[in-house]
């Protein structure tokens, strides 16, 4: 192996359209590509020592702290997989991505460093490989997880998610725009899930309903999606908000932005993601609209905005 040596790989980000923690149940969801928002990552081979760098940090891979516990598995585990545990190497890690907003930054960089360690020692990676790489990140990362982030930002389409079912990717002919908007909180997928495992022990039915319709909304949106209907997806998008909520797992921060939207040309709008923070997203008909929706979420207080384009 020649020194200076580099690998590199990338993925994009997600958004869960609808399905949010109901997937967990079994129930449908739809994830959408985010490609305007991306993480790659570059290996170089050094003289001395194993560090993991961004623009703010450069630390060593054996003392990374607990939010990285999932990336220092998953390198250990490439490692191992090419017999070069004791490689001297520099993992820098450039993305835009938000961390804990929900946008799937944990996958898309299980995902790139994944593709980057491949590139590295010139290795084929199959895409069953990739994704149980990324799915073993995200497992020890966030805990129980669907699956539905690492299908998502290794996906160029749409897609159609049941736990345990083949992913189903689908096209469409919607034609408006999703502004996503951050609360500037940070939100943990493992708390929310355990504030909905609460709620299933502590009023059971109730909770059981909620995620039996955020199912039945899932099907509704894609049958919006393939029929273009804007009011039909801003009706579905706003009643699944009512869910999350009810299920606990929205934050005042997130309920302010998604009133902020609806009063100001929105035809739906509800968190998205885990929730307890991250970012909330707000359908706009055209892009007039979407850039309208965008600069009222950030005076209300929105740490930032992206605009999507179906």
């Amino acid at each position: 192996m020649t020194q200076n040596k580099i690998g590199s790989g990338s993925a994009h980000a997600k958004l869960i359209l609808i399905g949010e923690h109901s997937v967990v149940y079994g129930q449908p969801a739809i994830a959408l590509p985010v490609k305007i928002l991306k993480t790659t990552v570059t290996i170089s081979q050094i003289r001395r020592g194993q560090y993991i760098e961004n623009n703010e940090f450069r630390r060593r891979l054996d003392l990374m702290g607990d939010e990285f516990e999932g990336v220092r598995q998953l390198i250990l585990r490439l490692l191992k997989h090419f017999k070069s545990s004791e490689l001297q190497f520099s993992l820098e890690i450039d993305s835009n991505i938000p961390l804990g907003r929900g946008l799937g930054a944990s996958a898309a960089l299980a995902t790139a460093i994944t593709r980057a360690f491949y590139d590295f020692f010139e290795e084929e990676l199959s895409e069953k490989s990739l994704l149980a790489y990324a799915n073993f990140s995200e497992n020890i990362t966030h805990g129980r997880s669907s699956g539905i982030d690492v299908a998502t930002v290794n996906s160029e389409r749409p897609l159609w998610f049941i736990k345990g079912e083949a992913v189903e990717g689908f096209d469409h002919e919607f034609t408006g725009f999703l502004v996503i908007g951050d609360s500037g909180i940070h939100g943990y997928t493992s708390q929310a899930i355990s504030v909905v495992s609460e709620k299933l022990s502590e009023v059971k039915l109730e909770a059981e309903a909620s995620i039996e319709k955020l199912g039945q909304l899932a099907k509704e949106t894609k049958d919006c999606l393939m029929n273009n209907s804007m009011a039909c997806l801003g009706e579905v998008m706003s009643e699944a908000h009512e869910k999350l909520v009810n299920l606990g797992v929205s934050h005042p921060r997130l309920d302010a932005l998604v009133q902020t939207a609806m009063a100001n040309r929105a035809l739906g709008a509800k968190l998205t993601g885990s929730g307890l923070g991250g970012v909330m997203v707000a359908l706009a008909k055209n892009e007039e609209d979407a850039i309208h929706i965008s600069q009222k979420l950030l005076k209300s207080g929105a740490k930032n905005t992206w605009i999507y384009s179906f």
